[in-house]
């Protein structure tokens, strides 16, 4: 199966907003997992925090479904993508209070072929 890791990281990537998104992929997992974190403008006494980090969960049978599919379906696939994205995003509070050196607790977002394809 083709690896659309760098496809996935870079949607994710263009709807941060925020200041100095970082998207990592991870390697060896069934699942793909996207991690992302930015910037965050929120604490004068630390310009450098980062926001909780996200943890996108892209199921292998949805990876599977989405590679099965024509181009024109995986163009639609990746505008239902960014759509729940989007929508994640909205009702995501990226704030935490953890101290300095202490991972704040992320979030995992499951991604489903449900998500991903029109027809599972």
């Amino acid at each position: 199966m083709k690896d659309f890791s760098n496809h996935f990281r870079d949607l994710v990537k263009r709807q941060l907003l925020g200041d100095d998104p970082r998207v990592l992929v991870p390697r060896g997992a069934q699942d793909m997992m996207i991690l992302a974190t930015w910037r965050l403008s929120s604490d004068a006494l630390r310009p450098n925090k980062r926001s909780r980090m996200i943890r996108i969960a892209i199921s292998q049978n949805a990876l599977e479904d989405y590679a099965r599919g024509s181009d024109d379906a995986r163009l639609a696939g990746d505008e239902r993508f960014v759509t729940w994205f989007r929508r994640q995003l909205s009702a995501f509070d990226p704030n935490h209070d953890s101290p300095l050196g202490v991972e704040p607790p992320a979030v995992t977002w499951p991604v489903n072929t449900d998500v991903l394809n029109a027809h599972a």
